[in-house]
């Protein structure tokens, strides 16, 4: 029996985008100590293949908060949400800068998860901003309906 893959173009576009995201972050107030992930994410590995600070210090973040993180692609396995980190910067003054993180389901494209942050309110180093994230993804809410990609 063989295991249902994403289309390989798929994966490219998906890791293309990764690789070309300069940052990411999320900040929200996250409560609790259980160590489960969200429901919208539960049941998922969470693929990290960028190897910069901010990527390795996001990985640590979310096992330690119980997501099981992987750093390569693998095939056949539990259902894998992408991480795909970009920036953006408003045209009206002020001009906030805004860092993004996307996840992604592997198999159908499905945005399972989504922070936005402005830049500014994070803190300066990648270990501070990674805790961030990670702690925003941990208390984010389930969405109420899938995000298509575009």
């Amino acid at each position: 029996m063989t295991s249902r893959q994403p289309p390989r173009g798929y994966v490219i576009r998906v890791l293309r985008l990764s690789a070309l995201a300069s940052g990411v972050l999320g900040l929200c107030c996250a409560t609790g100590s259980a160590r489960r992930a969200p429901a919208s994410l539960r049941g998922y590995d969470i693929l990290i293949t960028n190897k910069d600070s901010l990527s390795d210090g996001l990985a640590l973040a979310l096992r330690r908060r119980g997501f099981t993180v992987r750093r390569k692609i693998r095939g056949g396995g539990a259902p894998t949400a992408a991480v795909i980190m970009f920036n953006s910067k408003d045209d009206e003054p002020p001009e906030t800068h805004w860092l993004h993180l996307r996840l992604a389901d592997t198999r159908n494209g499905v945005i399972v998860a989504a922070v936005s942050v402005p830049q500014d309110s994070l803190g300066p180093s990648a270990e501070s901003q990674a805790q961030a994230l990670a702690d925003s993804l941990r208390s984010q809410a389930v969405l109420r309906r899938p995000i298509s990609p575009p």
